[in-house]
């Protein structure tokens, strides 16, 4: 059983498929790649857009799951949203605004890519003290500034999750973000792998080959627990395992490369 548990699969909410044809057409191809359930996480930003609502969320699913039914598209569909970070986070969580991932105490939540927000860690905490569990998003797209700071792996050591979008482990985004991701993983820091698709502007991957990848990456045991163990225990709301740091092998060859 795989879970997408971050993917923008909803019409005319952000900036995933513009029309119910797009976001039909968008899980047929996640179907064909070999996803199960996906939680949709359409951009929650706050006052600056209306249409992220948890009503408007769930209309949006309702009408989604009823159509792949009738056109017998074998995909299950899940509310949520990906928060981008503000000082009303919490207050937002606590009043209802923002929406889980499938109703879990896990948050999908994002920062600047460019600049560190200075109340990063302490927004972070402030969930871990409310009992919510902070997933960070695709932290390999981030400016190099994250990590200098040494920010995202404090915030992993106290407890907050990452997530790696399939699609940067392959390049889609370029080598920096590709050498950042590998990085990322080796050091057992991610948690999480998704696809953050946004409809057929950038390629989906098929899960054989994001598992070949991961296992060449990381191991074949903490690309279990990243592609198929961890998402299906968020979508249960259950603790995900940890990944484990990968060790560097050492052999004459690499020793006369050097």
């Amino acid at each position: 059983m795989i879970v997408d548990i971050h993917c923008h699969v909803l019409d005319d909410i952000d900036d995933g498929p513009k029309t119910l044809v797009e976001a039909l057409s968008l899980c047929r191809m996640l179907q064909t790649r070999g996803i199960d359930k996906v939680i949709a996480t359409p951009h929650f930003i706050g006052d600056y857009d209306s249409k992220v609502t948890p009503k408007s969320v769930k209309e949006k699913i309702d009408i989604l799951n009823k159509e792949m039914k009738k056109q017998h598209i074998k995909l299950e569909i899940y509310s949520g949203m990906e928060v981008f970070a503000s000082n009303d986070t919490v207050d937002r969580l606590e009043k209802g605004e923002i929406l889980t991932l499938n109703n879990s105490r896990y948050v999908l939540i994002e920062f600047s890519f460019e600049n560190i927000p200075k109340y990063m860690s302490e927004l972070l905490f402030s969930m871990q003290l409310k009992g919510y569990v902070p997933i960070i998003a695709h932290p390999e797209r981030y400016n190099i500034r994250y990590r200098k700071s040494g920010i995202i792996k404090k915030a992993v050591e106290n407890g907050a999750l990452l997530q790696v979008n399939s699609g940067s482990i392959m390049g889609v985004h370029g080598s920096e973000v590709r050498d950042e991701a590998i990085r990322l993983l080796k050091s057992g820091m991610v948690h999480l792998v998704a696809t953050d698709a946004h409809g057929d502007r950038r390629p989906i991957y098929s899960v054989m080959e994001i598992q070949k990848k991961l296992t060449e990456i990381c191991g074949t045991e903490n690309m279990k627990k990243l592609l198929y163990i961890n998402p299906q225990r968020v979508f249960e709301d259950k603790d995900v395992e940890q990944t484990s740091v990968v060790k560097k092998s050492f052999s004459i060859f690499s020793f006369f490369k050097k």
